[in-house]
């Protein structure tokens, strides 16, 4: 009976320890890169990650989070070596690799755009917790349609746990403090 209500003590404080959120977060994914080559969430061992979801065609949030990436980097310095910004597409039906390919260069050549199948694309969003629907234009040009997606910018430590999704609204001081207490190992 001790040893029952001691697992049980254990595992609550870990509970407690760990946020609800973080806990619900797999973060792993198998998806291809802009260049064409298939990567996966162990890919990036080693560097710590800044990550959006979003699609090239997004009017507003996706270029803003994007941009405030960039701006974050460029306020690390030298510590954004330590840093891979990745950006998943929600859209690969119009999404090409071409098109992400030319997108992520507008945010400068660290940015790697993130695609695959459908199906490769729902499996992350889940293990993210990303949602995301498409709403198809009432007539015209069915290929003009827009896509609602969650926002906001995961950052991830060296070993790919998520430490925090900064909402999308998050200045670049604020994301690049965020990344340099991850870089100098302050997870909190």
């Amino acid at each position: 009976m001790l040893r029952r209500l001691l697992a049980l003590a254990a595992s609550l404080a870990l509970m407690v320890s760990t946020p609800v959120w973080a806990q619900e977060f797999s973060g792993r994914f198998l998806l291809e890169t802009h260049d064409g080559k298939r990567v996966n969430d162990e890919t990036f061992q080693g560097k710590v990650r800044m990550m959006a979801f979003g699609y090239t065609f997004c009017p507003d949030v996706c270029p803003t989070a994007l941009s405030t990436m960039a701006a974050a980097l460029d306020l690390l310095g030298n510590k954004a070596d330590q840093v891979v910004p990745l950006f998943v597409t929600v859209d690969p039906k119009r999404d090409t690799k071409a098109q992400l390919k030319e997108y992520m260069s507008a945010f400068g050549p660290r940015f790697i755009g993130l695609t695959g199948t459908q199906q490769m694309t729902d499996a992350a969003a889940r293990a993210f917790r990303v949602r995301y629907e498409i709403h198809q234009p009432d007539g015209g040009d069915p290929d003009h349609y827009t896509v609602d997606h969650s926002a906001g910018i995961f950052i991830m430590d060296r070993q790919g746990r998520l430490v925090v999704k900064m909402g999308h609204l998050a200045t670049a001081d604020e994301v690049a403090e965020r990344l340099t207490q991850v870089i100098e190992g302050e997870n909190r």
